[in-house]
């Protein structure tokens, strides 16, 4: 809704309040009358409007859980979501749909990456069906769904697999109302590597998705935050700084749960066998341990 005051009733446009050589003509008080009367016509419509604005906006009632400052404008920036554990635990009720959102970039957009691997995994383990469903980035839609354990018992595990080549969380926001189709438990959020450029927009970018989606439904989505896996080309040091920015928006907020696969990769004996030659997308061995760390720090967690 577009909110509006007709201010040519006072003044047009920004009126300029300054004296035209018919002003001078007239006597003193005839000015000060015409000042006066000008700036008080923009007080009525300022008041117009924040009258009005208050009128549409409603007071949100819902149950504050955490404030944190908000990195890009200062301000404090409430999230009303339950903690990620306690929305994950409904996992265990087995006769219900387990819904998860995964917003992403091209570590785990496509079949076999961390996101297919991490799924079919836990569905196993819960011996639960599982719908995938697969973003295509041209299109900007689902298009492409995978299936397991069809013959299990339950309702299935559903994943709505948003994760698109290339693209920061500004993009995931942008196509909010296609990528997350229906209420998820809980969203993971595993965007960074394309924010290099400028490593301060990646948590920003992550809070206004998270309050997009926070704002659609009530406050029983988990949300979890990956430090993605490092690069070594020639954007290692950028990317340092974005896994700061976002470590330091999200590390306070108690009911997020931050998931850093950043450190699980530098502390790995094996960190030169799980990336491919550029040096920054995993590889098959590196998808599979992607999908393990973040599968142990869900326990972990739990």
């Amino acid at each position: 809704m577009r909110v509006g005051v007709d201010s040519g009733k006072c003044f047009s446009r920004a009126y300029p309040i300054r004296m035209t050589r018919r002003d001078a003509a007239r006597s003193p008080r005839t000015v000060r009358w015409r000042i006066t009367a000008i700036l008080a016509c923009a007080v009525v419509a300022a008041s117009i409007v924040t009258g009005v604005i208050a009128a549409v906006r409603p007071v949100d009632s819902r149950p504050v859980t955490i404030a944190q400052q908000d990195p890009e404008t200062g301000g404090t920036a409430v999230l009303a979501s339950i903690p990620f554990t306690e929305a994950w635990s409904r996992i265990s009720q087995a006769d219900t749909p387990f819904v998860v959102t995964v917003a992403g970039d091209s570590t785990g957009n496509a079949p076999g990456e961390w996101v297919d691997r991490a799924f079919h995994t836990l569905a196993a383990e819960k011996e639960r069906p599982l719908v995938i469903h697969f973003w295509n980035e041209e299109t900007h839609k689902y298009d492409l769904v995978s299936r397991a354990n069809s013959d299990a018992e339950g309702a299935p595990i559903v994943v709505w697999n948003g994760s698109a080549s290339g693209k920061t969380a500004a993009y995931s926001l942008k196509h909010i109302d296609l990528l997350v189709p229906e209420q998820p438990d809980a969203v993971i959020i595993n965007h960074g590597l394309n924010n290099v450029r400028n490593p301060d927009s990646a948590a920003p970018q992550i809070q206004a998705f998270v309050r997009a989606v926070d704002e659609r439904w009530e406050e029983t989505i988990g949300y979890a935050v990956i430090l993605e896996n490092p690069r070594f080309d020639r954007w290692k040091e950028p990317f340092e700084d974005v896994v700061s920015n976002v470590t330091d928006w999200a590390q306070p907020l108690s009911n997020v749960l931050l998931i850093n696969v950043y450190e699980a990769y530098l502390d790995s004996e094996n960190l030169d066998q799980l990336l491919f030659d550029d040096r920054l997308h995993p590889n098959t061995a590196g998808s599979q341990f992607t999908a393990q760390v973040v599968l142990t720090a869900i326990q972990d967690a739990s």
